[in-house]
């Protein structure tokens, strides 16, 4: 499917064709006719292109005559490309009044005199190769093509429906009858099946695999499918997986060879490995050699796309699985497409879906896609539009440049398609974006990229080693598979690949900066023809003025290049660049001064550039750019040509997120608000306004408040980020009439506003989900009724939630974060009384009951995070609650939900019940773990308590309601003196930690307080000078898998009964200077398999490890470390 580009291609230059015919009469004077001669011939190729690539596979002479095409077809588009930029410049040129002598009438001529001439010979070569074509009686084919969106690859298994699969039969008795002889030679015989993306490999592989026979024949099955890396020892547990069921993790090499030994050696098995991809014989013997001491008549079936892994891997000739005949075609195609699986009585859907079928060249994965696309489409109209909807079947192909469970950012795709020409304009739709954003959510909703097409032929796309050997001349599209650094240099078989068009690198590092720099003038000035070029995170310096000869370049990624300062004037040259993505290029201090020559430009990814000073003056004339992500308010001066708010005003088709940065740097605030335009930015949807933090002092800037007023957003608007702001209170707008002005307002976050003392209300957003208050340290309450932006306030919907009248309280709320509120002590100024009548509230402690009242709820509220609000004393009811963390916060916040839950509660009987995860940490005046109100905590499975100085215990009657607890994790409780008392409560319990609790004495537990723990499957203890021995009933939790104990600096001894943890793999004694032995029961502990010690002096003498008592007692375990050696 790699030649499906061309068709695509060839589409494009018909639409510069169109685009230049429509030019002034002086730029294309004497090129016209040539130009209509070329468009017929193009359009003649074009209509026989894809059945060609259908039978390229099939004859060589059809594949040859392809090649030179493909050559021919790119020097034609390429040619076309340079006409057309050259009209760009002539018309930038006269735009700007600048006609040198080069865009006089004469040089005019002269030049569409010699383009002529070479529109004249490329036509006259594409005319004699599309003569050819008789020869080959190709027909026209309409495309039907599916663009790929999304490259992670999934993970097979070996179950099928054997109802769901059409027309296979006779491929399965054909793998059948292999898998079922005798080999007198081999005692494994390797059966590769190779097809290409979709033909269904997977599939039949599944069916002999699960046939009755099969399962007959074979003692052992096992199933595993590779990885895109070929890890041996990642595959060998994989297999030791399938064919027992247990995880092999953490363990050598050596190991894992020893346990498949013992699971083959002598038995006859049959092992699929799905999907294989690699072609170094090497690393398949590697792992063939462990797979060959079987029975006589082991089988391996290996699925792959490609032959050179068949005849790597394969004893016997590889299975071709080609496409399913016409009619298994159209009988999937029935099944998939049409309601009841059967074929409908309207004969018009009928002829359309059977031309559909005919041109899914018996795909199985492609006529299951479109199928199910138009199973949700009734109308002759609709079937007729996804007909003649000419989707790319190229970036099939393309995506080969990416490795497998490489995740690519959707809007990133879709621009490197646009940038290739695989995206054309379609009646209707002029707006590529929108186009490639349409096929992407289409097919992503139906699952249809369980795989990516990928080249098996060699000439289109490849993803290469850094030596590039398995390139060739005709290679237009290159992605590294490895990451680039000083070291690498231009391989002479890249070089000879003059006519790249692709130059990606997928492996460099995500997480780490690569300061090492790469030769990228050797790059640059290599390829002269790329659309699309990626160096981010290469240690770019300085990016070479050659850059501005790239004149074809249409996606430029120079991000994360974290050390470059400054861009080349050149780079404006660049008329036909859409995207240039320079994010995270934190030291970059300008942008090019004349950027605005780049009239192409689309995309303008400068996120995290924290070194920018300023926008360039003129950047507002961009008005294609739909992305923008950071926008910098400059200091006005002459020197620095700095474009202010006023830029934004015509940028009307930005989308996706804006930042503007450094507000404070702003003047003439009123005015150039006003102009910013915001108003008008209807496709934005996440809007960050940002002031400096280093000005952020103790003096307010009342200007701050006209100037929010001033960039009121769109109401499209669904984020908003207020970052700084200087101001003790917010806008009108914003206090009054913003879930008017902004209803579609998904979340806020208000962040470091030191000043503020007013907060807007917010309570009234009809669909808020996310709500993010931090560092605000002067505010007291939230909604302030003193204030005038409280003076509405009033609510309705359900009896917990009702006021005066009005709207509902956060009526879609479900996350909300309170973070560094130092001053805030409640919710609203006149907080209402909590009551303790039949709805359940719970009295407050800090004023008496006086009226019943009704006590404000979230009624979605799912996750609540409260940090450093020391003086919080009440909050509304949160009774649907998942996750719960509070940190340095009064130990009341804790009490208040307890108490409630505890109350007669009415409207909510199962308060808190839904929790799931609860974190405690720094709340220094709990003194025990609430007793009452915690019963309905049934659905609690992750519970972590941290840095309680002054926490005593954890009663019994406080633990045995948290029956689905999983995770426990106890640390820096120094007075905690009690825990296990209540633990055989907790019998869902799988890790438990405990540490650096120093008055905790485990030792002196009862037995039956933790024999209970029959699911527990890792301990840490740590920190504990108390703890002399472990706790007797550990000796009957024989799950625990995972035991580690550290810093317990009074501990002497181990237990015999520490033989009974038979399940024990893993056993780690980190600075405990006192133990001096191990008990002879260690020996038995035969799951054991890694064993560290650690500054346990006593246990060994130094340099004579092997010869102490204490070494025959571990010499058996698998992996031992000691003091960090292994031994």
């Amino acid at each position: 499917m790699a030649e499906a580009g061309l068709f695509n291609i060839a589409d494009g230059i018909l639409g510069k064709i169109g685009n230049l015919a429509l030019q002034e009469i002086g730029l294309v004077w004497g090129v016209k006719e040539q130009l209509e001669k070329l468009k017929n011939t193009v359009s003649t190729i074009k209509a026989v292109l894809l059945d060609a690539e259908h039978q390229h596979a099939k004859s060589h002479e059809v594949r040859d005559w392809l090649g030179k095409l493909k050559d021919a077809v790119y020097d034609t588009d390429d040619l076309l490309d340079n006409f057309s930029t050259h009209v760009l410049k002539r018309q930038q040129g006269k735009r700007g009044k600048q006609v040198s002598f080069l865009f006089s009438k004469v040089s005019q001529v002269t030049y569409n005199l010699k383009i002529s001439h070479q529109i004249e010979a490329i036509r006259e070569k594409l005319d004699a190769i599309a003569a050819d074509k008789i020869k080959y009686h190709f027909t026209d084919r309409s495309p039907i093509s599916i663009p790929l969106v999304k490259v992670e690859r999934r993970q097979t298994h070996s179950f099928v429906r054997k109802e769901d699969v059409v027309g296979r039969q006779g491929d399965k008795d054909a793998i059948m009858k292999r898998l079922l002889e005798s080999n007198g030679v081999d005692n494994v015989s390797v059966i590769p099946i190779v097809g290409i993306g979709g033909q269904g490999k997977t599939t039949l592989a599944q069916l002999a695999y699960n046939d009755e026979r099969t399962v007959k024949h074979f003692e052992l099955r096992m199933w595993v499918c590779v990885s895109n890396v070929f890890d041996v020892k990642m595959i060998v547990e994989k297999i030791l997986e399938s064919a027992t069921s247990s995880k092999y993790e953490s363990l050598e090499m050596d190991s894992l060879q020893t346990h498949l030994r013992k699971r083959i050696d002598g038995r006859k098995y049959l092992l699929v490995l799905d999907d294989m991809w690699n072609d170094s014989r090497e690393r398949w013997l590697n792992l063939a050699d462990l797979l060959m001491n079987s029975a006589r008549g082991s089988k391996i079936i290996v699925t792959t796309r490609a032959q050179l892994v068949a005849s790597i891997t394969g004893t016997s000739q590889p299975y071709l699985l080609e496409g399913l005949p016409e009619d298994m075609s159209w009988s999937l195609f029935e099944k998939v497409a049409f309601k009841e699986s059967k074929e409908p009585n309207d004969s018009r859907l009928v002829a359309i879906g059977k031309d559909i079928v005919k041109k899914c060249a018996g795909n199985p994965l492609v006529i299951r896609t479109i199928g199910g696309v138009l199973y949700t489409k009734d109308t002759e109209t609709e079937w007729l539009s996804l007909k003649e909807r000419q989707l790319s079947l190229s970036c099939f192909a393309y995506c080969s440049l990416f490795p497998k469970d490489y995740e690519i950012n959707k809007q990133m795709l879709i621009s490197l398609w646009i940038a290739e020409g695989f995206i054309q304009p379609l009646q209707g739709i002029q707006c590529l974006e929108e186009l490639g954003d349409q096929y992407f959510m289409d097919l992503l909703r139906r699952s249809f990229f369980q795989d990516v097409e990928y080249d098996e032929w060699g000439n289109g796309c490849s993803m290469v080693d850094l030596d590039c050997e398995n390139i060739s001349e005709r290679t237009h599209h290159v992605s590294l598979s490895a990451e680039l650094d000083s070291s690498w240099k231009i391989p002479t078989t890249l070089l000879n690949a003059n006519k790249i068009r692709t130059f990606l690198l997928p492996m460099q590092p995500i997480h780490r900066v690569v300061l090492d720099k790469v030769d990228h003038e050797a790059i640059i000035s290599s390829f002269r023809l790329m659309r699309v070029l990626d160096l981010h995170n290469t240690g770019l310096h300085i990016l070479p003025r050659i850059i501005g000869k790239l004149k074809h370049l249409r996606y430029l990624d120079l991000s994360k290049n974290e050390v470059i300062r400054k861009l080349p004037s050149s780079i404006t040259e660049l008329l036909n660049l859409q995207t240039l993505k320079i994010y995270s290029c934190k030291r970059l201090e300008q942008l090019p001064r004349k950027l605005s020559n780049m009239i192409s430009l689309k995309h303008l990814e400068t996120g995290q550039c924290i070194g920018l000073t300023h926008m360039p003056s003129g950047i507002g004339q961009l008005t294609s750019l739909q992305t923008l992500t950071r926008f910098v308010v400059g200091m006005s001066s002459f020197e620095m040509a700095s474009g202010g708010l006023r830029e934004l005003k015509d940028l009307n088709e930005l989308r996706g997120e804006l930042m503007i940065a450094k507000l404070e740097n702003l003047r003439n605030v009123a005015a150039e608000c006003e102009e910013a335009n915001l108003k008008e930015k209807q496709h934005l949807k996440v809007l960050t306004l940002d002031w400096s933090r280093e000005v952020n002092n103790h003096v307010s800037f009342e200007e701050d408040e006209a100037l929010l007023e001033g960039l009121q957003p769109h109401s499209n608007l669904q984020e908003f980020h207020i970052y700084g702001y200087r101001a003790e209170r917010f806008p009108k707008w914003m206090s009054f009439d913003m879930a008017l002005l902004l209803p579609n307002l998904l979340e806020i976050t208000i962040w470091n506003c030191i000043k503020c003392i007013h907060l807007p209300l917010f309570s009234q957003l009809p669909k808020l989900k996310v709500l993010r208050l931090e560092v605000i340290t002067a505010v007291e309450y939230i909604e302030d009724s003193s204030a005038e932006s409280s003076s509405s306030l009033s609510f309705k919907g359900n009896p917990m939630n009702r006021g005066r009248e009005g709207k509902e309280f956060f009526p879609c709320l479900e996350e909300l974060v309170f973070f560094d509120l130092r001053n805030l002590k409640g919710w609203w100024r006149e907080a209402p009384p909590v009551t303790n009548d039949n709805h359940g509230a719970a009295a407050s402690p800090q004023r008496p009951l006086q009226k019943k009242e009704s006590v404000l709820s979230f009624p979605c509220l799912s996750k609540l995070k409260i940090g450093i609000c020391t003086n919080l004393a009440h909050m509304p009811l949160h009774p649907f609650l998942e996750e719960l963390e509070l940190k340095n916060t009064p130990a009341r916040l804790l009490q208040q939900s307890a108490m409630v839950a505890a109350g007669a509660n009415l409207v909510y009987p199962l308060y808190l019940s839904k929790l799931k995860v609860m974190h405690i940490d720094g709340i220094i005046d709990l003194v025990s773990f609430p007793e009452k109100g915690i019963h309905h905590l049934t659905s609690l499975q992750h519970l972590s308590i941290e840095n309680c100085p002054d926490l005593v215990c954890l009663t019994e009657e406080g633990l045995k309601s948290l029956t689905s607890l999983r995770f426990f994790n106890i640390r820096c409780c120094e007075m905690l003196k009690s825990l296990f008392k209540g633990f055989k409560h907790l019998t869902a319990l799988e890790e438990l930690e405990i540490k650096e609790c120093r008055e905790l004495d485990l030792s002196k537990d009862l037995e039956e307080n933790v024999m209970e723990l029959q699911c527990l499957r890792t301990l840490r203890i740590g920190d504990m000078p108390k703890l002399s021995s472990l706790p007797d009933g550990l000796q009957h939790v024989t799950t625990l898998k995972d035991l580690q104990i550290s810093s317990c600096s009074n501990l002497k001894t181990l237990p015999e009964w520490i033989g009974n943890l038979t399940s024990l793999q893993r056993f780690e004694v980190l600075d405990c200077p006192q133990l001096a032995s191990f008990p002879q029961t260690l020996y038995s502990l035969k799951a054991l398999e890694y064993l560290e010690i650690t500054s346990c002096s006593k246990l060994f003498d130094t340099g004579q490890i092997k010869k102490c008592k204490n070494w025959s007692m571990i010499a058996h375990i698998t992996e031992i470390v000691i003091d960090g050696e292994k031994m």
